[in-house]
């Protein structure tokens, strides 16, 4: 009803409620510190949340999607399952973007939902997401506790738009070890996953692929098959698979408990991974296979207890060639080896080698042909500290003009080791060994 000044009270109303109501559920999600201004800045989501669609769970299978946006409630209620219930709530979301709110309630999927443009999803406490089991599949290289097959499933929330915001939600793989991520982005501009956790399987948890813009930050990830946060894709060797993403913030996350890698970020540039703890890993730590003009600072790298179906990647940091990382479009340009990437101030424990630079050859590639033309080059390795490495503290199997300097190496195998016949131009100094 218009006001006597000609103004909508009704349309402000319900514009300050949906405000209100936001502000609640952020700061529910750990998100208070961040203005509808900061948003719009970090994320590219509109300052005004726009589309607000709160989901909450009545009984099995029973759902009510509220929107929130109508003062006569905007109530809808129906019988379905998870992922078709927040599908719809997505597909509600209009051209200028808006929010669907999870309840913190337990909601089991049956398969992927997909976001589209200028959308968050936003849980809150207690909120948690469970995949289910779509079948077996052959283990890929099994450890000694799986079996010669393992369970199979989906992905829980897929990303394919741009300015996209994931938050505040438990993903739980329900022992699911194969052909799934718990948050897999394809394609988008413009992607944040916050203070998430994802527990009890996955094959991949975060994966990211022919994405920009991209922040993975404050999340933790426990126990996933192969990757924690990568920009693989599952299933491996899929057309989604080893696909070049760009502009990447990987910071402050705990990674624990793979077989690969905690924190892979395979065919990426202009990336940094920064302040995270990963531990548990079966693989290098932190990988860049290959990957561009990246920084890795600051990080602690810890407890490496080797599976290594591929003997000397086990280290806290690797950089490296690897053929098998590289699609043929990409297999013999600039971008198919690693360059320009800064390793510094990292703590690296208790691993078989602290840092490593390696060059892994191709099936059809003559390894030390490979290791003398497609090696990592221009890279800075300073100011880390390596400790307890029972192989080696740093190791250079094959690399140009690096710089491996300013570096404190205690207790470990070899403390320093740069393979002559494979290596040139790198100039150390300033070195601490104990």
């Amino acid at each position: 009803m218009p006001s006597n000044d000609g103004t909508n009270r009704s349309t402000g109303f319900r514009s300050q409620s949906r405000r209100s109501f936001m502000s609640g559920v952020l700061g529910t999600a750990g998100l208070a510190g961040f203005s509808s201004e900061s948003l719009a800045q970090v994320a590219g989501v509109p300052e005004d949340p726009g589309d607000i669609y709160y989901v909450t769970k009545q009984s099995e299978n029973k759902y009510q999607i509220i929107d929130t946006s109508d003062v006569d409630g905007g109530l809808i209620t129906g019988d379905s399952q998870a992922e078709n219930v927040f599908q719809y709530a997505f597909d509600q979301i209009g051209s200028e973007g808006g929010a669907v709110i999870a309840s913190g309630d337990t909601f089991e999927f049956e398969g992927p939902a997909t976001m589209g443009d200028n959308t968050m999803l936003v849980g809150q406490r207690k909120t948690r997401f469970i995949a289910s089991q779509t079948g077996t599949t052959e283990s890929i290289l099994p450890t000694e506790q799986q079996g010669e097959t393992v369970p199979a499933g989906h992905d829980l929330i897929r990303i394919r738009g741009d300015n996209t915001v994931v938050s505040g939600i438990e993903f739980d793989g329900n022992g699911t070890q194969q052909a799934n991520q718990a948050i897999q982005a394809d394609n988008a501009d413009g992607v944040v996953i916050t203070n998430n956790r994802t527990v009890n399987g996955f094959q991949m948890a975060i994966s990211f692929t022919r994405c920009t813009d991209v922040a993975v930050v404050g999340n933790e990830i426990v126990d996933p098959n192969w990757y924690g946060i990568t920009s693989r894709a599952a299933p491996a060797g899929s057309n989604l698979d080893l696909r070049q993403s760009s502009d990447i913030i990987i910071a402050n996350n705990r990674v624990s408990g793979m077989k690969f890698n905690n924190i892979a970020p395979y065919n990426a540039r202009n990336f940094t991974v920064f302040g995270n703890v990963v531990f548990d890993g079966g693989h290098s730590l932190i990988a860049c296979s290959p990957s561009q003009q990246g920084a890795i600072v600051g990080n602690v790298c810890r407890d490496l207890n080797s599976f290594a179906p591929d003997p000397g990647g086990e280290a806290g940091i690797e950089i490296e060639y690897k053929r098998t990382h590289l699609t043929e479009d990409i297999a013999g340009t600039p971008r198919g080896r690693s360059y320009d990437i800064t390793i510094t101030g990292n703590q690296v424990n208790n691993c078989p080698v602290g840092v490593i630079s390696r060059t892994v050859a191709g099936p059809n590639q003559e390894p030390e042909t490979a290791r003398q033309e497609r090696a990592p080059y221009s890279f800075t390795i300073t100011g880390n500290t390596v400790s307890n490495c029972s192989d080696a503290g740093i190791r250079i199997r094959s690399g140009e003009d690096g710089v491996v300097a300013t570096n404190t190496v205690r207790s470990s195998g070899v403390n320093m080791e740069i393979v002559g016949e494979f290596t040139s131009g790198i100039e150390e100094g300033m070195n601490v060994t104990r």
